[in-house]
């Protein structure tokens, strides 16, 4: 979600995807002795030039969708390509994984799945349905034929039973401008947004924040009836009788070198025990609402790091976690995702046989790194899923699985704080 800004003033140029590169689908029984993680069945094909990692997994029912993070050359223009995602999907137990092709020439920027289907939104407005079982693909129009705007698609979720679809653009013209939208039935309500807070780079230090733009709900999460969005600055609850905004207090205030970051990006939010769970993405710290004033910070601490130079010597500070990408949760356990190329889960509240730890995020290292064989992914893991007992890893060499039922086993020996010792 870094950098919204910037991906909206990138041209896309919108044509036909080309061959698909394929994937290496091969199915391997797993031996019983197996603990940890394991390979999920899709390699991917990996194009130095063209990309080719995943990004994504989610699932609908028994089915199981990715999006990679595939480039394509633009027509015409020599050593100029685009963005253009593509998605494969595969039903839970086979070995058989499928291109899955949406009905239009734009490419896809984002995807949504759950118990009703799989949702793609793109780069030029549209919505589609896609139901897994039948195969069958539906437009939701979810743009008015006289809307002439170009809008990206950079947000869907559920509330309350309704899709609700967040998109935005940017012209020279009209500057940066957005839409939230409701369904009802076969219509969409566009929502009235309120203004958020635009972070502005000036004079290569401070942080200008007077200008403000609309909400860009891009990570949202329904709790207690109400819709919890993710934007460019903070969090907003849009309560559901009403459809009236409110906006939550800030996270804490980090301080960087006497450098202030007064807008705070929301790279994910999720439900875990009762509970809004968000991750600041400016400062790469998880916070837990408390659901009246206060943000609780999840253990990722700011950490100093001592540089040395010569006889001199000064700190630099820097969240215990790193480019968080991803939040996942089975109701019992807290995941992230991104801060190293491994998953971690949270011990501050993780239960027996551990007890209640009071800190510290701990490395899910069993079969996903090995001493003297290294690390089955070596970039970072994108995304997670849970998937009834099992939980899925889409990092950038492929996707991988573990049994929950190996979770103890696979955090046993790791420290709570894992590369904690080198910032001291």
């Amino acid at each position: 979600m870094k950098r919204i800004l910037a991906l909206l003033l990138a041209a896309f140029v919108f044509f036909a995807c080309s061959d698909d590169t394929g994937t290496n689908s091969k199915h391997e029984e797993v031996p019983s002795s197996v603990v940890g993680w394991r390979s999920a069945g899709f390699t991917p094909v990996i194009s130095f030039e063209w990309g080719g990692g995943l990004q994504n997994v989610t699932h609908s029912g028994n089915w199981l969708v990715l999006m990679d993070a595939w480039t394509s050359p633009i027509e015409g223009k020599s050593g100029k390509s685009t963005y253009s995602p593509r998605l494969f999907i595969s039903r839970l137990g086979s070995d058989i994984w499928d291109t899955l092709v949406p009905p239009t020439s734009a490419y896809v920027k984002r995807i949504y799945a759950d118990s009703f289907g799989v949702y793609i939104g793109t780069y030029n407005s549209e919505v589609f349905e896609y139901n897994p079982e039948k195969k069958e693909w539906k437009n939701l129009s979810v743009k008015k034929t006289n809307d002439s705007l170009w809008y990206h698609i950079y947000g869907i979720q559920r509330f309350n039973g309704r899709l609700i679809v967040s998109m935005a653009g940017y012209t020279e013209s009209m500057g940066y401008y957005a839409k939230l939208l409701l369904q009802e039935g076969s219509e969409w309500l566009e929502l009235q947004l309120p203004r958020i807070r635009k972070e502005m780079f000036v004079d290569s230090v401070i942080y200008d924040v007077s200008k403000t733009e609309p909400l860009l709900c891009v990570k949202a999460a329904e709790m207690d009836g109400n819709l919890y969005v993710g934007t460019g600055d903070g969090v907003w609850k849009l309560d559901e009788a009403s459809l009236s905004w409110t906006e939550l207090p800030k996270f804490p205030k980090m301080k960087w070198n006497a450098n202030y970051h007064d807008v705070y990006e929301v790279e994910d939010l999720v439900v875990y025990k009762g509970a809004l769970i968000a991750v600041d993405g400016t400062n790469d710290r998880v916070y837990q609402w408390d659901g009246s004033s206060n943000w609780l910070a999840l253990d990722s601490m700011i950490l100093p790091t001592i540089i040395r130079n010569g006889d001199s010597s000064y700190n630099i500070y820097r969240s215990s976690l790193r480019d968080i990408k991803d939040l996942a949760t089975d109701g019992k356990h807290l995941f992230i995702s991104g801060d190293a190329s491994y998953p971690k889960v949270y011990m501050g509240d993780y239960g027996e046989p551990y007890g209640n730890i009071p800190k510290g995020w701990r490395a899910i290292m069993l079969g996903w790194c090995a001493e003297k064989r290294g690390c089955v992914s070596k970039d970072a893991t994108y995304s997670l899923d849970i998937v009834g007992d099992t939980i899925y890893a889409a990092a950038w060499e492929g996707l991988f699985k573990m049994p929950l039922r190996d979770l103890d086993s696979a955090i046993a020996g790791q420290s709570d704080f894992k590369g904690f010792e080198k910032w001291q």
